[in-house]
């Protein structure tokens, strides 16, 4: 396309030279070529029609292109992108057609993502940019400041701060953790529930334990971790589906949005029915603390 040639005020110059139906006809062009561009893993092309869609739709009435958005492929985008052993990351936001990529500007992208106060988005961007095959990834420390950074300047939803904090406190007890230092001692001695922080402990716990019974004790926490933890998850995640229903806002129909919400609370009973009613996860803790100090005293 002789669009991708063009700088984002050409195209918008020329954009605004178009009657409505050009307008739409030249969008529409556009994002079949984004769809070509996606099915094919040609990013950098991905990326040029990105910026020619974005610079449209400022010049366009929203209206006007209302009707492209159930088939736009560059809105609400989440594409992984795996070239040369490397792991690569694109997504976008709302109503735009904008990518982020994260290894072009991790900073930039991880601070849009929080941005858009969706915590699942945030946990993608993050578990891409800590993976071993991602080209660029940050250090802890680094991370925490990213974090942090989003944290203090953002309006941000109380789901989102909360978990902010408690992704950042995992970092930082990464950053300070010391592998000589016993990890039953520092398990013992939380004196509160950290999913990721208690995971981490027991793995390490685990490692040092050759009693089968202890062990199956320890095996049967960490899954009744991972259960809470998934059962907090799913509950964030009706509320965030509900609030897209009620504000009308989702490229996604009513009907599929209430299956998903549906999907979810069925879920979220079944393990609410054979973990969380059946079992206290802090009274386990506390027991399978004093198994474990118990078996240090021996």
């Amino acid at each position: 396309m002789k669009l991708l040639l063009q700088t984002s005020l050409e195209v918008k110059k020329h954009c605004e030279s178009l009657d409505n139906k050009g307008k739409q006809e030249l969008y529409r062009q556009v994002l079949e070529e984004a769809k070509v561009a996606i099915e094919s893993n040609d990013i950098d092309q991905l990326k040029k029609l990105s910026e020619a869609a974005v610079a449209m739709e400022e010049v366009s009435e929203k209206e006007l292109l209302e009707s492209f958005d159930d088939e736009n492929p560059l809105k609400e985008a989440n594409i992984v992108v795996e070239r040369d052993g490397l792991t690569n990351y694109l997504f976008s936001l709302g109503d735009s057609s904008k990518l982020y990529d994260l290894r072009e500007n991790k900073e930039e992208a991880l601070y849009q993502a929080i941005k858009s106060d969706d915590v699942e988005l945030v946990k993608h961007v993050l578990i891409v940019l800590l993976s071993s095959d991602f080209e660029g990834k940050v250090d802890l420390k680094g991370l925490v400041k990213l974090l942090s950074k989003g944290y203090e300047e953002l309006n941000l939803s109380k789901d989102m701060k909360n978990y902010l904090e408690r992704k950042i406190g995992f970092c930082r007890f990464l950053c300070d953790f010391k592998f000589d230092e016993d990890p039953i001692e520092l398990f013992a001695n939380r004196s509160e529930v950290d999913y990721e922080i208690d995971k981490f402990l027991l793995s390490l716990i685990t490692k040092k334990t050759k009693e089968e019974e202890l062990l199956s004790e320890i095996s049967s926490m960490i899954e009744l971790l991972k259960k809470y933890e998934k059962f907090d998850g799913l509950e964030y995640k009706i509320r965030r589906l509900k609030s897209e229903l009620e504000s009308g806002k989702s490229k996604y129909s009513t009907e599929v949005i209430r299956d998903s919400i549906k999907e979810r609370e069925k879920e979220m009973e079944e393990i609410k029915e054979k973990y969380i009613k059946s079992v206290d996860l802090i009274d386990e803790r506390k027991r399978l603390v004093k198994q474990l100090l118990r078996t240090v005293a021996q």
